[in-house]
């Protein structure tokens, strides 16, 4: 049976990575992040809020970003 998914709002999502929700916009945006993996909408309806998973988000951005901490990467120098 597999694990539960673990969904978070975008408020939870931007604590949790420590990255501003403007961050995660780009990674959508630069498809980074993909709609049906990384993230859904909580309702059909372009209005609706995101709901991330952590767990695919984490393992991209931790794969994306080797040698830093996921959580850390709104505070890392560029």
């Amino acid at each position: 049976m597999l694990p539960p998914i673990t969904w978070l709002t975008t408020q939870e999502a931007t604590d949790h990575f420590r990255v501003s929700a403007r961050t995660l916009q780009r990674f959508r945006v630069q498809g980074l992040l993909k709609a049906g993996l990384h993230f859904r909408r909580k309702f059909p309806t372009t209005n609706s809020p995101l709901l991330y998973n952590r767990e695919t988000v984490e393992q991209t951005l931790s794969q994306q970003f080797i040698g830093r901490d996921v959580r850390d990467l709104e505070t890392a120098e560029s």
